[in-house]
């Protein structure tokens, strides 16, 4: 066995070895998304839409989902969304969101994406939280 037989033997080892320690580091440790969705009056008209909404944000490996709307949770971290029946009502009030923006899960989440159709100048939501419009 030559020298660069061996050399690639060892690469490959080496590079398996790696890939299947941080395979393993993030099956126990995923990226954790939080979802909030917005339920006021104004998005009535785009809550038909929100399955397909989504179904776009699932889907990426290493990653588990917790979705609540701005008025209560809907579940806690799991593989995919399950939001249920959604019905849209009461005033918007997206300021009680960065209340509780210190309790679970909330502190847990790695990211923080809201969906709602509202204005950016009526989103008081932190930087690090991503907005998509439905």
């Amino acid at each position: 066995m030559g020298p660069l037989t061996r050399w690639l033997i060892l690469a490959v080892a080496a590079f398996g070895g790696l890939a299947g320690g941080y395979h393993a580091y993030l099956g126990k440790h995923p990226h954790k998304v939080l979802v909030l969705i917005d339920t006021s009056f104004a998005m009535r008209e785009a809550l038909p839409r929100l399955p397909a909404v989504l179904r776009s944000l699932e889907g990426r490996r290493y990653t588990v989902y917790a979705l609540e709307t701005d008025k209560a949770p809907i579940h806690d971290f799991a593989a995919r969304l399950r939001p249920g029946r959604l019905d849209a009502y009461a005033p918007r009030n997206l300021d009680a969101l960065t209340a509780r923006a210190a309790k679970p899960p909330f502190d847990r989440a790695d990211q923080v994406i809201l969906i709602s159709n509202a204005a950016a100048s009526d989103l008081p939501v932190p930087g690090n939280w991503r907005v998509v419009v439905p």
